[in-house]
């Protein structure tokens, strides 16, 4: 274990108490006191919580064995705990030895063993401890003739919860504790009888189990955990209606891990903290949990660190304030040019540290998980030259990278660390070279155009939805980067509710960059996801219901279907869709890619919709062009029901006998069927067109409308 200051705090005082134990503590004291065992003799450390800065505070407690469920007791400034060697509750005070004391132990007492979760009441001098189906025990610590140790009444069949320590609220008068495991769940017990409220999972871990063997409170609620494993230390609010946890700091790590806290104290932030001074989205103030520092001495990046309270955020940096510009470490030979790699000047001063590095490609004010450029990178003694790639899903323009050097190989983009610096830095990201692809072109748009009455035809007038849509790919080196659609609702000639999706066939669904996806509709930018989960490939929704996007005009039923009934107005989505990785334009589905309609969830969509499912078909009903094969959401039940002659096996879908499909593409913007007049009246040449597979014969059959029957602009 790497320490971070060499200087033992180990004192031993001249003055005793009476009964032989050293003075008490100061009034509460805003340290936390973390108590490990890893070589069978406890050492104390003093944490501050603000960084996870720690020292040793005593390296020989005086024991041979483990010293748990420990607890700071503000009643007479003294830490309590359980006492491996003893078997019974030790005291102890500014000398860090553990002084056994002799308690009086009932029954259930005697018979429960050791203990290794417990605290000290904030409301009452008593020290509790909880073993699991053991029950709930206390031990009243105002008379020190007098110490006995019972069982709580009621708490044997409560005491079920899995957990290594606990803490008491400040004023709440529970205790509080998170579970152990890969979903660690919050408690609120009362320590009346150990009965226990859930209050849900306030951390997930996605590596190896939590287990939480330090717990403690500050004096508005927020309740901190030291992860064993790696000394990560978690905060959460539990005052909170849904509290979730956080990483706050960075302390040490043990397999046998214990905590103490004077619940009553503030957590402070010393002057001798360095900051960052990006936007505060990005995590800067204190109250932000924004990155910082504790400065220690030929310990940072570049030839200066300085220190402050609490973050300045841009523009208000602390480079400009004090006149003293720490942001020196890091430079940049190269730029960054989207989808190409980049090289970093890294300086340190001192050995043994590490660079972490995160820059915001997608410019959204905040560091995601997956925009982390530069992980755990060791670097030596003065210049280091570091490589790192900018993504192809990154977006061109000025953003921000954050750099944290530290002792540290595995840190986040903020929270507390021990030693080190952390230098923020506005850059440029740019892209040159791309080429781009238009279907139909830069200026026009194709039709398609939908009946929403499969798996029937029935008046088969091809309006019910009509969209107008042009797609684009954006081309580097040979690979597509990103797509976008513009699509038009250009006619709804349908009383049913139908949405609006686009699928990207044989482009998997993880291969989309959901977090980038850009989306509009008139203009107005989107914020929820458009990307469509539990699908094998793909699925953008546009629209879940396109009765939503339409205003008819006074006296008509429905959207430029009828006469009279037109308008130049026509709703607009633009939607752009990275992708993770790029993708060769010859894996890239065909245009225009497979837009499809679906019903819209709970809405009625007819009988014949209805019966293969037995309820409204919702997203179980999809209608695609003809010979696209539908996505996962489809039920399969329809093919072959009524009209319908897919056989998927041959590579047939969303066709009848007579090889017609309920969805076209039209490659232009066509004169549509007016309401009820079916598709291959007013088109006649549609009817040879649409029983030839090939696609050749009579190809330019939408150019040659009977015009009496088809709907004027």
């Amino acid at each position: 274990m790497k320490y971070l200051s060499p200087l033992i705090l180990f004192t031993i005082l001249s003055t005793f108490a009476n009964d032989g134990i050293a003075a008490e503590f100061e009034s509460c004291p805003t340290q936390a006191f973390i108590i490990q065992t890893p070589s069978s003799v406890p050492i104390a450390y003093g944490v501050e919580l603000a960084t996870g800065s720690y020292v040793i505070l005593s390296d020989d407690m005086n024991r041979l064995a483990s010293y748990n469920g420990v607890g700071f007791n503000y009643h007479d400034n003294y830490i309590y705990g359980w006492d491996y060697e003893a078997s019974t509750l030790g005291k102890t005070g500014d000398d860090y030895v553990i002084t056994p004391l002799t308690i009086i132990k009932d029954a259930d007492a005697s018979a429960a063993g050791n203990f290794f979760v417990g605290d000290i009441a904030i409301n009452e001098n008593a020290w509790y401890g909880y073993r699991k189906n053991k029950g709930l025990f206390k031990i009243p610590l105002d008379d020190p003739n007098n110490y006995p140790m019972t069982l709580v009444a009621g708490s044997t069949a409560n005491a079920t919860y899995n957990i290594t320590d606990f803490a008491f609220h400040p004023s709440d008068g529970y205790i509080y504790a998170v579970t152990n495991g890969y979903n660690a769940s919050l408690l609120r017990i009362d320590p009346f009888d150990a009965s226990a409220t859930n209050l849900g999972v306030v951390v997930v871990s996605t590596g190896s189990k939590f287990t939480f063997g330090a717990q403690f409170f500050d004096p508005d609620g927020v309740l901190y955990l030291s992860n064993n494993s790696n000394g990560k230390i978690y905060r959460l609010n539990v005052n909170e209606s849904n509290p979730i946890a956080d990483i706050f700091a960075y302390g040490p790590s043990s397999s046998s891990n214990d905590g103490a806290r004077c619940a009553l104290a503030e957590v402070p932030v010393g002057e001798n903290v360095d900051f960052g001074d990006a936007p505060d989205s990005y995590g800067t103030y204190m109250a932000s949990n924004g990155a910082r520092h504790s400065i220690i001495d030929d310990f940072y990046l570049g030839a200066s660190v300085d220190g402050e309270a609490s973050g300045y955020p841009t523009p208000l940096s602390d480079d400009d304030s004090d006149g003293m510009d720490d942001e020196d470490g890091i430079s940049f030979p190269t730029g960054f040019e989207v989808g190409e790699s980049a090289v970093i000047l890294a300086t340190a001063t001192g050995s043994g540290g590490f660079l972490n590095a995160w820059f915001d490609w997608n410019r959204d004010g905040i560091f995601d998980s997956d925009e982390q450029a530069i992980t755990g990178h060791a670097l030596s003694p003065g210049s280091n030259n570091v490589n790192l790639d900018v993504p192809t899903w990154g977006k061109t323009g000025q953003t921000w990278a954050r750099f944290r050097f530290s002792s540290l190989a595995d840190i986040g983009p903020t929270g507390g660390a021990g030693d080190g610096e952390v230098e923020d830095y506005q850059i440029s990201t740019t892209e040159t070279g791309v080429t781009i692809n238009y279907y139909p072109s830069s200026s026009t748009f194709t039709s398609i155009v939908f009946e929403d009455l499969y798996p029937t035809r029935e008046d088969y007038d091809m309006n019910d939805v009509i969209f107008h849509l042009r797609l684009i790919e954006y081309v580097k080196y040979g690979q597509v980067r990103r797509v976008e659609f513009v699509a038009k609702l250009a006619a709804a000639g349908a009383f049913y509710h139908n949405g609006f999706a686009i699928q990207l066939p044989g482009i998997a669904m993880s291969n989309i960059k959901e977090n980038t996806i850009e989306w509009s509709i008139d203009g107005v930018a989107q914020s929820a996801s458009p990307l469509e989960s539990g699908q094998t490939y793909g699925v953008l929704i546009l629209a879940q219901d396109l009765w939503d996007y339409i205003t008819l005009t006074t006296g008509c039923e429905f959207l430029r279907s009828e006469s009279g009934c037109g308008t130049s107005y026509r709703t607009t989505w633009n939607m752009t869709i990275p992708f993770v990785n790029a993708v060769p334009e010859s894996q890239m589905p065909d245009f225009p890619y497979d837009p499809f309609i679906f019903a819209t969830p709970e809405s009625d969509h007819g009988q014949a919709a209805k019966e293969p499912t037995g309820e409204h078909p919702g997203r179980k009903l999809e209608i695609h062009l003809k010979n696209k094969a539908p996505t996962d959401k489809f039920d399969t039940a329809y093919f072959g029901f009524r009209e319908d002659r897919s056989v998927p096996n041959q590579g047939l879908y969303f066709l009848n006998e007579n090889g017609m499909g309920w969805a076209l593409e039209v490659p232009t913007s066509w004169k549509h069927p007016l309401e009820r007049l079916r598709l291959d009246a007013c088109y006649p040449e549609f009817i040879d067109f649409a029983a030839d597979n090939s696609g050749n014969t009579n190809p330019s059959w939408y150019l040659t409308p009977i015009s009496a029957l088809v709907f004027q602009d």
